[in-house]
């Protein structure tokens, strides 16, 4: 089990493009794979110099089953959206920030901020009318650490 510390952080709104599935719960560990495998080989179209930005990978609700994933990078609100990609404004808020030690560890960190450390709270709730979302560093791989985010508003 991960030791997941927490903080609350005020996060900018932040332009990304990148590419969305809609998926379920149920699909979600291989339809967001297949994204990133998808997206990961043409984030060079938006990166430039090969990347010193991290990536992005965005969970919107639309309903009670089911989500929209983006793998996506941060660009200019000017940048021009490749053939084929999307532009999402992620918006600036509140969010509970914990360090994943892995992408193995990508549900276990979720799991405890919804779970865990949501209902251990009395001075912040779950704003589940925002996006959460993982941030990647730069050169990311599986077995790096990296950031999840889940919004949250004063209780």
């Amino acid at each position: 089990m991960n030791d997941f510390t927490v903080t609350v952080v005020e996060y900018p709104a932040t332009r990304l493009i990148g590419l969305k599935v809609r998926t379920s719960m149920q699909k979600a560990e291989t339809d967001c794979m297949a994204v990133w495998e998808t997206f990961g080989p043409r984030m060079g179209e938006l990166l430039g110099d090969g990347g010193g930005r991290g990536s992005y990978g965005v969970s919107v609700m639309l309903n009670a089953e089911e989500f929209e994933y983006w793998a996506a990078v941060p660009t200019a609100p000017s940048a021009a959206v490749p053939a084929g990609m999307a532009g999402f404004d992620l918006p600036a808020g509140l969010f509970a920030k914990t360090t994943a030690a892995s992408l193995e560890a990508l549900k276990e960190a979720y799991m405890f901020l919804y779970e865990t450390w949501a209902k251990s709270q009395k001075e912040y709730a779950v704003d589940y009318q925002g996006p959460c979302f993982e941030l990647y560093p730069p050169n990311f791989q599986m077995t790096d650490s990296f950031e999840v985010f889940m919004p949250v508003r004063k209780a």
